[in-house]
């Protein structure tokens, strides 16, 4: 076929916008993964933004689940159900209630210990279950969806059965700068350390909890901080030090004692919940304080207020392992 010189512009102008568009998702932005820490079975995970964190009830037995966007045609989505660490004999005793009635079921190792099993549901429903091994206890998770979507979302199901994790705060990463004493989970980045003759802090971020339009993360904020106090070991004197000094912005929503632990080098002090922002902008910030002979201490973890309950379970477990040398 002859092409006309109005045509062959038209080629070369469709060939340059084809390469704009290639070009243009080679230099795409990865994907963020969010992480999700589970307050109750201790179980944390990382999943794509876009895939949605549930929880229900089944014979008074709460569990977490993720569903990813579901594909055209498929009456329910892709889901992965989180099994919470339980105690057994062997990773077959877990296995059991998942593979009763199912069909085509095939075994295989998995890595670092862990079992996995591909089968057909008692529904139809292809599956595929993942056991880990903590101990004496096993946890893992259950995924389901339709053949199409187990194929598309492999690489991803993949990911999120690799990050899943027991958190131990005790196993934590310790971290020690100026005197002060954390345990940090070692996904979390470590921020800026700063100290002087009298005062330090250093700083923490956490991996991202939410995703704004595009590829924007939000995160949750740790500061730990020393500074001297009037008169050595006087808790209620730093307490209202602290709170004169909160802008007008801030509102305290909760004051509770923060209580001794054992194995951990620190005495009483208090937690508040409080609120800070306005009209545009909202944060939820837990804070706990301290003092051991001449210096106080103030544990502080912050977010946005619509995603704080993301980071909250997180800064609760880390607020436990801090303390003044």
């Amino acid at each position: 076929m002859r092409l006309s010189r109005g045509s062959m512009k038209l080629k070369g102008l469709a060939g340059l916008l084809v390469a704009g568009l290639t070009l243009a998702t080679g230099c795409a932005a990865p994907e963020p993964i969010l992480s999700f820490l589970d307050d109750e079975s201790n179980l944390s995970f990382t999943h794509p933004p876009r895939w949605n964190v549930g929880a229900a009830e089944q014979g008074g037995v709460r569990y977490r689940y993720l569903t990813a966007p579901r594909l055209e045609g498929d009456k329910e989505a892709l889901s992965i159900t989180f099994i919470a660490p339980a105690p057994a004999g062997s990773a077959d005793e877990i296995a059991k209630a998942y593979l009763d009635g199912a069909t085509a079921v095939v075994a295989s190792p998995g890595v670092d210990g862990a079992h996995d099993w591909t089968f057909v549901d008692p529904g139809g429903m292809p599956s595929r279950l993942h056991l880990v091994p903590a101990g004496p206890r096993f946890f893992g998770a259950w995924v389901r969806g339709s053949s199409a979507a187990m194929a598309r979302y492999a690489p991803r199901v993949d990911a999120v059965l690799a990050s899943l994790r027991v958190e131990d705060p005790v196993a934590w990463p310790e971290e020690r700068f100026a005197g002060m004493v954390a345990r940090a989970p070692a996904i979390w980045t470590r921020g800026s350390r700063l100290s002087n003759a009298t005062h330090a802090s250093m700083q923490f971020k956490s991996l991202p909890i939410h995703v704004e339009k595009g590829t924007a993360t939000v995160h949750g904020f740790i500061t730990l901080a020393k500074e001297p106090l009037a008169r050595a070991g006087d808790l209620e004197a730093f307490n209202r030090v602290l709170r004169e000094r909160s802008s007008d912005t801030v509102a305290v929503l909760d004051h509770q004692p923060w209580l001794e632990l054992s194995g951990i080098a620190r005495g009483p002090g208090y937690m508040d919940y409080m609120r800070s922002g306005n009209a545009m902008t909202s944060t939820r910030i837990r804070r706990w304080i301290t003092v051991k002979g001449g210096a106080g201490l103030v544990f502080t973890c912050e977010a946005r207020a619509d995603v704080f309950d993301r980071v909250d379970p997180w800064c609760r477990r880390m607020a436990y392992t801090v303390s003044l040398e």
